[in-house]
């Protein structure tokens, strides 16, 4: 279905209510197809996703980060509207297979789609239990369909992860899982995900997406940072892929790349363009200063706070907390008369998250990059 890249590429863009449009649109083409159900629903999931800012490599990197409870909770007509799109893809699939028993596009379509509900389990709801019992049945779909033609190239993306996840499991895991029937291997993982971003047809940006994220926890800074480039090209307006490329930047010690890039970031929010003016800059401006002050760029990280102070609509939290960034940033650039006088307007502020605690003690010692 060559028209569903039109939705796709929206979803890469942020554009996700046009992208899911745009698989209304293609459902009400193919009403029989179990392709524009599922694509809904998987662009339902990443907007929740996007909206809970889960769309960030430090936190798809981190070992534990989906092991812990959320603390949001998707809207319940959202969450519903997500399930029924979902069963309508699954029975639309069953209604073929009765069909045409066997066809292997539509077994694709029932292993993409227990891929999704394990993705779903994982990152909305935090099971563990079961998003592996999802991923196997994707899993199994697929490495069938590979089994019985090798070039099923979009298959390899879902066995590729599985491979890569069981395959990364600690070795007192390993039994345990093996017994269970779960077995994988980490290189082998790699080898499919390449398959599938070399020549599949359909899941190519996806794979190459996925495949960063697994070459980051493998510390592969300087693969993952050329997947992420050829992501950033195709998709310029995607904000998050700036910041995945700064964070990663500040992974390969190339601090100042990542400084500009930070820089670079708000001023393209500043500036109004197309979908980075989505991102909150009453807030993130702090969120930038505290990033700029990390690099060691004291200049940068000074005017990002002072902005923040200046904004109106800038919540308290960050405004006080703006200040102590301010503080600091002046003690690290050797002005230190005026460090002293933001330090004392933070104790004139309601105390937040030790400010006044943090304050008083720079009062006593400057502020240093080690602190």
């Amino acid at each position: 279905m060559d028209k569903a890249k039109i939705g796709f590429d929206q979803i890469f863009d942020l554009d996700y209510d046009d992208a899911f449009a745009s698989f209304e649109r293609l459902a009400a083409e193919y009403p029989e197809h179990p392709g524009p159900p599922l694509y809904m629903a998987t662009t339902i999931w990443l907007q929740e996703l996007f909206q809970r800012q889960d769309l960030e490599l430090d936190k798809f990197i981190s070992p534990s980060y989906f092991d812990q409870p959320s603390g949001q909770t998707m809207a319940t007509a959202e969450k519903a509207r997500f399930q029924k799109l979902i069963t309508s893809s699954q029975q639309l699939c069953e209604a073929l297979l009765e069909a045409s028993p066997g066809d292997p596009d539509t077994r694709y379509f029932l292993g993409a789609l227990q891929s999704v509900l394990g993705s779903f389990a994982i990152t909305i709801d935090r099971s563990r239990t079961r998003a592996f019992k999802h991923g196997k049945k994707a899993y199994r779909y697929h490495i069938d369909l590979i089994e019985e033609d090798p070039g099923y190239y979009d298959a390899y993306m879902t066995a590729g992860v599985y491979e890569y996840v069981v395959g990364s499991l600690p070795w007192y895991l390993k039994f345990v899982a093996a017994l269970a029937g779960y077995r994988g291997s980490k290189k082998r993982g790699f080898e499919y995900l390449a398959l599938a971003v070399d020549k599949g047809q359909f899941v190519s940006d996806n794979a190459r997406t996925v495949q960063l994220v697994l070459l980051i926890r493998e510390k592969r800074y300087e693969d993952a940072l050329l997947s992420l480039h050829y992501l950033k090209s195709h998709s310029p307006k995607n904000f998050v892929a700036y910041l995945n490329e700064a964070r990663l930047l500040e992974s390969l010690g190339r601090h100042r790349e990542a400084a500009l890039l930070y820089q670079e970031v708000v001023r393209r929010a500043e500036d109004g363009q197309p979908h980075f003016d989505r991102i909150p800059l009453a807030t993130f401006r702090y969120a930038a200063g505290q990033k700029l002050l990390k690099l060691g760029n004291a200049e940068a990280a000074l005017e990002q706070f002072r902005k923040s102070m200046n904004d109106a609509a800038t919540p308290e939290r960050e405004r006080t907390l703006s200040l102590l960034g301010s503080a600091n940033s002046l003690d690290l650039l050797d002005r230190r008369s005026e460090a002293v006088e933001y330090y004392q307007s933070v104790l004139k502020q309601p105390d937040r998250e030790r400010s006044h605690k943090k304050a008083r003690k720079y009062l006593k010692k400057k502020w240093k990059m080690e602190n």
